[in-house]
């Protein structure tokens, strides 16, 4: 086994056995306890209609789960690095190995998605129980399609988050522990008051806003023309922005070093 492969097979270790911790949890607590707590209450009447509602609430949670592991996935980085150096695995190695296993990862993770989403798909809310459906499913016009668009779309949104993961890993583990810790500090405080100051444009000056509000309805892909999202657009242009992040992730981790002594 060469050293790339035994690498993943490190990572995945790790991976995969979390992810599916994970999903296990997600389908008891979304799934399971509702369904306990529905048979005590009423037994086996309306059974089919709550489970149906309660794997539409699943696709949506697992959306937002998979989101936040192929970030979290990404992230880790320092640890990793410092025990693969120890363990004779280069940069290069090491790099190129994590970006397998993230593509892995994720499809493992859209796998669950999509299966979740078919399930709630046969429900009585159709197309508006699937996030993906309820915003691009006009376009194709196609079921079998919009299916394959709906798979194809959220794995690569799925490895773009990972890379964005990988980047804004490999900058945190260029820092100092000190300046990790006021980094760790000052985001979520950053984010706080950048919140509060968008709701006070909202509320006073909203028009400030439409020239972002037009942006991203771009990049999401609507169309004034069409009068409903194209995912070819936002799909091209998560295609670019992850290439783009993939060269300056490899450039970060070029740079990477043990560290010493802290």
């Amino acid at each position: 086994m060469n050293k790339v492969a035994s690498v993943i097979k490190y990572d995945l270790s790790y991976f995969v056995r979390l992810i599916l911790i994970v999903y296990l949890w997600l389908i008891g607590l979304l799934v399971g306890i509702p369904v306990l707590l529905h048979l005590v209450a009423s037994g086996t009447e309306g059974m089919v209609i709550a489970i149906l509602n309660d794997l539409s609430l699943l696709t949506t949670a697992a959306l937002f789960v998979n989101v936040a592991l192929l970030f979290y996935f990404g992230f880790l980085t320092y640890e990793r690095f410092s025990f693969l150096i120890q363990n004779g695995i280069s940069r290069r190695t090491g790099w190129y190995a994590k970006v397998i296993s993230i593509l892995i990862v994720a499809l493992i993770g859209n796998i669950y998605s999509f299966i979740t989403g078919l399930f709630a798909l046969n429900g009585g809310s159709g197309y508006k129980s699937v996030p993906y459906l309820e915003l691009y499913g006009h376009f194709f016009k196609s079921l079998p399609l919009d299916l394959v668009s709906m798979f194809i779309f959220n794995y690569i949104m799925l490895v773009m988050l990972a890379v964005f993961g990988i980047i804004a890993g490999a900058v945190f583990a260029l820092l100092t522990r000190k300046n990790q810790k006021i980094v760790a500090i000052s985001i979520p405080i950053l984010g706080i008051l950048l919140l509060a100051i968008l709701e006070r444009i909202v509320i006073r000056q909203s028009h400030i806003l439409d020239p972002l509000v037009a942006f991203l309805k771009f990049a999401m892909g609507y169309s004034k023309t069409l009068g409903y999202f194209n995912p070819i657009i936002p799909a091209t242009g998560m295609v670019i922005l992850i290439v783009l992040s993939l060269i300056i992730s490899r450039w970060l981790n070029t740079l990477l070093r043990t560290k010493r002594g802290e």
